[in-house]
């Protein structure tokens, strides 16, 4: 089975997004930005002065609750714009499916690859993950797919992967 593939930007930002909030320490940054959020918003609600003075008053907290909940997203935003200007997202590639292996073809580049080398395979609803590592992936992005393709890649990937390395939604 051939698939030709197209990344955008939407495609590897929701990767990396997905990737830079993974770890537990990402997620609780996040939690105390979402209490710190509450809190402000608490403050705003009881206030009977001018909005000024709440905010002058809150300042620290206001700052706090931008650098959890935006910082990060901003950094992963700017990170994504650089890979933007990479060939692999500037041109189409060619994943051809077999039993045994993957042959992956980008411009001139080719190479096939053995479905062993991937530690896991995650289907989201937007695209399929291989992973090679915890934060290294090929994203096939499910807009480039008919729903035969999609089926037939599930086929693929439950023949050729242990139950345990693959996690699909269908």
């Amino acid at each position: 089975m051939e698939i030709k593939v197209k990344l955008t930007f939407g495609d590897v930002f929701r990767y990396n997004l997905y990737v830079g909030y993974k770890s537990i320490f990402s997620k609780v940054i996040v939690l105390i930005g979402l209490a710190v959020l509450g809190y402000i918003v608490y403050k705003f609600s009881v206030a009977d002065g001018p909005i000024l003075d709440v905010i002058s008053r809150n300042i620290i907290a206001i700052i706090v609750m931008f650098l959890a909940l935006c910082s990060k997203f901003i950094k992963i935003w700017k990170i994504t714009a650089m890979q933007a200007t990479s060939p692999i997202f500037q041109k189409t590639s060619t994943y051809k499916f077999a039993p045994d292996s993957i042959y992956l073809e980008l411009d001139d580049q080719s190479d096939t690859i053995s479905w062993t080398i991937y530690q896991q395979i995650k289907e989201t609803n937007n695209d399929f993950r291989f992973f090679v590592d915890a934060v290294q992936a090929q994203i096939v992005p499910k807009h480039d797919m008919t729903t035969e393709q999609i089926e037939n890649l599930r086929k693929f990937i439950e023949q050729a992967v242990p139950k345990e390395k693959y996690i699909l939604k269908g």
